[in-house]
């Protein structure tokens, strides 16, 4: 790109309609003017779908995108890499020329085999060495669908960030991240001399960001600085926000108490006035334009008072849908019965097939909170699977003496083709209606938004719906939770660990979000090598 050009992304009155009718988001203005921008909000208000508009890949049902300079994207997992039989010299680009080095070093030497490496004879080494640095096994004829889902996130953001990009956006790249990963995408969109709009629940990502848009079923507004920053200014301004619904509710109950006091006081004017007119002490004509005196005054008066009431409750309607919006959500685990401290797992000297190699054993009574720790393709996953029952990768003994919940990252608990109410009745028998309804509710889902199709749900939302399915079965399962927190927003973070920390029940938990592990209140941790 010429260096005249400068990149630019920004959006005018954006506007994006629903098939079912509904206005996803309405007349939204944004603008790339820093070099790292956060964007956050619930989920399903829409980031995806403004991610796509930005990239051009939906087209708005108003409103324009301005795109300028080279744009480069990092989606959600499931990777498209995932179905694909490509090895890793493939996606990287540098297979042709590892097959024409091997050749030559086989003793063939025709030259469009030394067309195709031209100076980089080191292409191999190069490429093992990159691996390594990305704790990938290197080896370069593995396919991409074999590595961990935090190896593969690593492998492409590699590629973005070494790419001829102005521009990349970035929708939750630190997703099945470790430590280690998230911390090596922070040096690396810090070095990064394009631009980067990072849509993120990770607070640890935003903490290093510019700028945070918000958006909400309102609109998009900006703050200026880091996640702390961003914080501290949405509550101070939720506070300013509950006062003033404070102070127009009680205006609106003054001014009702005063139309009563003024029509009351008008009744009693008017039976003073037919007393006098029944007495006959004053003349009728007298009478008659008092009367009539006092109508006008009390219409103008009563037209003046209704015209105050309607414009408080004007904005009293404004300001109570902003509060509706910004409600805190709240979710309900279903409590455990059981008060004994038994043994409900117990995993004795097994060794995973794939991963860690390190012998595992270890108990689990029904208290117990229980943190499995440990490195990309350390064997979290297949460990959780492996107590499921789903695979046989592993020498040694697991017995599970309850019935077991593994809650995956991709949600094959959920019948894409259900709606929300049918799928948690159909889960959780016993659930009456009006108690599903209830816990619905309670993940922000309200009314007639109960009959949204599975299929339909942002990621977050599948996982809320998720965590309500295998906590109210009828039997109290040992939870198996593998990176429940990957797809929900901030706030539905907070709210799933608050959940699980009153939880009386047992559960093991993958994460890599340290601020939400923190929450959680585990206690105990077992560390995968």
């Amino acid at each position: 790109m010429p260096a005249s050009i400068t990149p630019v992304l920004l959006t005018q009155k954006l506007s994006f309609q629903l098939d079912s009718g509904e206005w996803l988001f309405e007349d939204i203005n944004f603008s790339l003017n820093h070099r790292l921008i956060g964007l956050v909000g619930r989920n399903g208000v829409g980031k995806s779908v403004f991610f796509s508009l930005l990239l051009g890949k939906l087209v708005p049902t108003r409103g324009n995108v301005t795109r300028q300079g080279k744009i480069a994207y990092y989606a959600q997992l499931p990777s498209e890499l995932l179905g694909a039989e490509l090895s890793i010299a493939q996606y990287l680009g540098v297979s042709e020329k590892i097959a024409a080095l091997k050749l030559i070093e086989s003793g063939r030497y025709e030259p469009e085999l030394f067309e195709v490496i031209a100076e980089d004879w080191d292409v191999e080494t190069r490429t093992k060495q990159l691996l390594t640095s990305l704790r990938i096994v290197p080896d370069l004829e593995a396919y991409c669908h074999t590595l961990s889902g935090g190896q593969m996130a690593l492998l492409q953001l590699h590629q973005l960030f070494n790419s001829e990009a102005d521009i990349l956006l970035l929708d939750e790249p630190s997703n099945h991240l470790d430590a280690e990963g998230r911390q090596w995408l922070i040096e690396r969109m810090k070095q990064f001399e394009g631009q980067v709009l990072l849509i993120s629940h990770d607070r640890a990502l935003l903490r290093h960001v510019e700028g945070i848009y918000q958006l909400t079923s309102l609109g998009l507004r900006f703050f200026k600085g880091n996640y702390d920053a961003f914080f501290e200014q949405s509550t101070t301004q939720s506070d300013a926000l509950d006062k003033q619904l404070s102070s127009l509710k009680s205006e609106q109950k003054r001014l009702e108490r005063q139309a009563q006091a003024n029509k009351e006081k008008a009744q009693q004017r008017e039976a003073h006035g037919n007393r006098l007119r029944k007495s006959g002490s004053q003349p009728k004509i007298l009478l008659d334009a008092m009367k009539d005196k006092a109508g006008q005054s009390r219409s103008a008066a009563v037209t003046n008072q209704q015209n105050l009431m309607d414009r408080n409750q004007a904005q009293l309607n404004i300001l109570t849908k902003q509060k509706e919006t910004l409600k805190p959500q709240a979710m309900y685990l279903q409590q455990s019965t059981q008060t004994k401290k038994n043994t409900l797992l117990s995993v004795e000297d097994c060794r995973l097939d794939f991963g860690s190699k390190a012998s595992i054993s270890f108990t689990l009574s029904q208290t117990e909170r229980c943190y499995v720790q440990g490195a990309n393709g350390c064997g979290k996953s297949t460990l959780l699977k492996a107590i499921q029952g789903e695979h046989s990768n592993f020498s040694g003994e697991i017995k599970s003496r309850v019935p077991t919940v593994y809650l995956d990252q991709h949600f094959g608990l959920l019948d894409l083709d259900d709606s929300m109410l049918e799928s948690l009745m159909k889960h959780s028998r016993g659930l009456t209606e009006s108690e599903a309804r209830i816990l619905l509710a309670g993940i922000g889902f309200r009314r007639d938004s109960v009959y949204r199709n599975v299929g339909k749900l942002s990621g977050g939302e599948k996982m809320k719906l998720s965590m309500l399915l295998v906590s109210h079965r009828p039997h109290l399962p040992l939870l198996l939770l593998d990176e429940p927190d990957n797809h929900l927003d901030i706030e539905a973070k907070h709210l799933l660990a608050m959940a699980l920390k009153t939880y009386k029940g047992a559960f093991l938990l993958v994460s890599h979000d340290e601020d939400f592990v923190a929450e959680v209140g585990i206690n105990r941790c077992i560390r995968l090598r």
